[in-house]
C-alpha cells in the first residue's frame, strides 16, 4: 500500500509542479582533468532574479545552495572557503541570475562541455546549469544541466533539480572521466 501512496504523491508532484515528465540530466567532464585528489568544494554566491518577491527569492537562494551542498557532501566532499577549496561550483539559470565569474578569474568554456556558444544564455530561463571549476588552475572542469519545464519558480523543485544535476558529478576519489549523458 505504501508503494501506491508514493506513486500517487510522485505523480501529483509532477502534475502540480507543471512538469509532465522528469527531464534528463546532461553532464560532461573534462577527461584530461584529474579530480580524484580533490577533497573540498565551495559554492559561488547564488544571485536570484530581482523581480521575484523577497520571500521567494530568499527561499530559492537557500534551496539552490542546500541542494548542491547536501549532494556534494553525500559524494564525499567537504565544504571549505572559496579561497581554500579544491573545486568551486557555480549555479545559474531558471531564476538564478548569471554572475560575472571572470571577476574571480575563472575561465568559462561551456562549448567544451556540449553547450554551443550563446546556448546557455538563450536557454537561461528554461534550464538550470551547474558549472565546476578547478580552484587552482581556474579552468572549468565539468558542467551539468537540466531542462526545467516547470512554469513557475518553485524553490523545492529547483532544489531537487540541482540535486539531480550535482549527483552526476564524480564522487570523491574518482576520476572525472565522464561522457555525455
Amino acid at each position: 500500500m505504501k508503494s501506491i501512496d508514493k506513486l500517487i504523491a510522485s505523480a501529483a508532484l509532477l502534475i502540480f509542479g507543471g512538469c509532465a515528465t522528469t527531464p534528463d540530466v546532461h553532464s560532461h567532464g573534462d577527461n584530461s582533468t584529474e579530480v580524484s585528489s580533490s577533497e573540498t568544494f565551495a559554492l559561488l554566491p547564488v544571485t536570484v532574479d530581482p523581480n521575484l518577491p523577497s520571500a521567494t527569492a530568499g527561499a530559492l537562494e537557500e534551496a539552490a545552495e542546500t541542494g548542491a551542498r547536501d549532494t556534494l557532501r553525500a559524494l564525499g566532499y567537504t565544504e571549505a572557503s572559496r579561497d581554500d577549496a579544491d573545486l568551486v561550483f557555480y549555479m545559474h539559470g531558471k531564476s538564478l541570475q548569471p554572475e560575472a565569474i571572470d571577476n574571480w578569474d575563472y575561465v568559462r568554456e561551456p562549448s567544451r562541455f556540449g553547450v554551443k556558444p550563446g546556448e546557455s544564455e538563450a536557454w537561461e530561463n528554461h534550464r538550470i546549469y551547474v558549472e565546476t571549476y578547478d580552484n587552482h588552475s581556474k579552468r572549468q572542469v565539468w558542467m551539468g544541466w537540466i531542462e526545467c519545464s516547470c512554469r513557475g519558480v518553485d524553490p523545492e523543485r529547483i532544489q531537487h533539480e540541482i540535486q539531480r544535476i550535482v549527483a552526476t558529478f564524480p564522487p570523491r576519489n574518482q576520476s572525472i572521466n565522464l561522457s555525455a549523458r
